[in-house]
C-alpha cells in the first residue's frame, strides 16, 4: 500500500451506550443457517422486515465452497436492499488441531469464523485463538455452560465473541430449557466480570426461528440481561465484531495494522 506506515491496533472495544429509542440502534442477527438459494433469501427478506440492519449467513464447513458463491448474488438481489449481508462458516472439529488447521484454511475466504461449541478442548482453543471470530454455544451437549474463568480471559484478551443461541431456549422444554437458560446465567456473569464480546443470535434455518430484536431483549431478560446488555449484544458488538474483520487484511501482527498515510490527513 502506497505511503503507508505502521500503527498500534487500539483494543477493540466498544463501550456502548443505548440511548433514546431502540429503534434508533442498528441490530443484527449474527447467525442464520445457509441453505439453499430461495430458503437463504426468505431468511435474509424475513430478517430484513422484523427489523434488523444486518445478519451474517453462516455456511458449514464441509458445502462451504460449494456454495458460498451464492453470497454474492444474494447481496444484490432486490429483496434485501439495505440489509447488510455478511459470510460465515461453521466449523466443526473434534479436536484442537482439527480446529487450528480448518480455521487457518477459511480464514481468509469468509468474513467471519465461526466455530461449534460443546467440546471443553476446542472451546478452549477457540478462546485461544485471535483468528477465531465466534465461539457458538460453548454449552451445547453438556451439562455446565462449557465456560470458566480461564476461558473467559482467553476469550477477552483473543476478541473472541460468545454466541448465545436463542433458540436453544424457545425450541426445548421444561428440564432442558432450564438447563439452558442457567448456562446463558453463568456465562452473563463471566461476562460481565472479564468482558469477552457476548452476541445474542437466532441460528435461525427457518423464518419460524426469527424474531424481532425488542422480542429477543425482552427474552434476555429471562436469564438475567439488561436492556443495555442484550442492546449491546445485538447491535454494538456485532456491529464492531463486522468492523475489525474488515480490518483484518491490514493486519501485519498481532496488535498492528498497516494504514495509509493519506487517510490520517
Amino acid at each position: 500500500m502506497g505511503g503507508s506506515s505502521l500503527m498500534k491496533f487500539a483494543d477493540f472495544h466498544e463501550d456502548a451506550q443505548i440511548t433514546g429509542s431502540s429503534r434508533q440502534m442498528k441490530f443484527f442477527d449474527f447467525h442464520l443457517q445457509a441453505g439453499d438459494h430461495d430458503s437463504s433469501l426468505r431468511l435474509l427478506a424475513e430478517a430484513s422486515r422484523l427489523g434488523y440492519h444486518g445478519a451474517v449467513l453462516v455456511f458449514p464447513d464441509e458445502t462451504y465452497s460449494r456454495i458460498q458463491p451464492e453470497i454474492e448474488v444474494l447481496r444484490d438481489d432486490p429483496e434485501i436492499m439495505g440489509l447488510e449481508v455478511a459470510s460465515g462458516v461453521m466449523i466443526e472439529a473434534s479436536n484442537p488441531r482439527d480446529m487450528r488447521r480448518k480455521v487457518n484454511r477459511f480464514r481468509r475466504k469468509v468474513d467471519l469464523v465461526y466455530v461449534s461449541g460443546g467440546n471443553l478442548k476446542v472451546n478452549r482453543a477457540a478462546c485461544e485463538n485471535p483468528r477465531v471470530d465466534v465461539l457458538s454455544a460453548p454449552y451445547s451437549s453438556r451439562r455446565d455452560a462449557g465456560m470458566n474463568h480461564v476461558l473467559a480471559r482467553e476469550a477477552a484478551r483473543n476478541r473472541v465473541a460468545v454466541e448465545l443461541v436463542t433458540t436453544d431456549i424457545m425450541g426445548s422444554w421444561l428440564k432442558v430449557r432450564a438447563r439452558v437458560l442457567e448456562y446463558f446465567r453463568d456465562i452473563l456473569k463471566l461476562h460481565r466480570k472479564f468482558d469477552f464480546p457476548l452476541l445474542l443470535s437466532s441460528r435461525a434455518s427457518s423464518i419460524y426461528d426469527l424474531r424481532t430484536p425488542r422480542d429477543l431483549m425482552n427474552l434476555a431478560g429471562c436469564f438475567g440481561m439488561s436492556t443495555r446488555e442484550a442492546g449491546r449484544a445485538l447491535s454494538s458488538t456485532p456491529s464492531s465484531i463486522i468492523e475489525y474483520s474488515r480490518k483484518r487484511p491490514f493486519m501485519i501482527a498481532d496488535g498492528v495494522m498497516l494504514v495509509d498515510d493519506e487517510e490520517q490527513d
